[in-house]
């Protein structure tokens, strides 16, 4: 199993997007295309992601 980043004491996962498609996508040996959902729950897992480093970014900038 891949080895999760770690950040401030939460995993990537933490997002409520990725955590979701984390569940739907399993494992399998084939690769495949994405459906539709899978491909929206990355982009709005990415999302959150970007807005969790922004609001970091913020509050490192305001206390230098």
């Amino acid at each position: 199993m891949g080895k999760r980043l770690n950040s401030g004491g939460k995993t990537a996962s933490d997002t409520p997007s990725v955590d979701l498609l984390n569940r739907r996508l399993g494992t399998s040996p084939a690769p495949r295309m994405l459906t539709a959902s899978e491909k929206k729950l990355l982009r709005q897992g990415a999302d959150e992601i970007a807005a969790v480093v922004r609001r970091n970014a913020e509050g490192s900038n305001s206390n230098t």
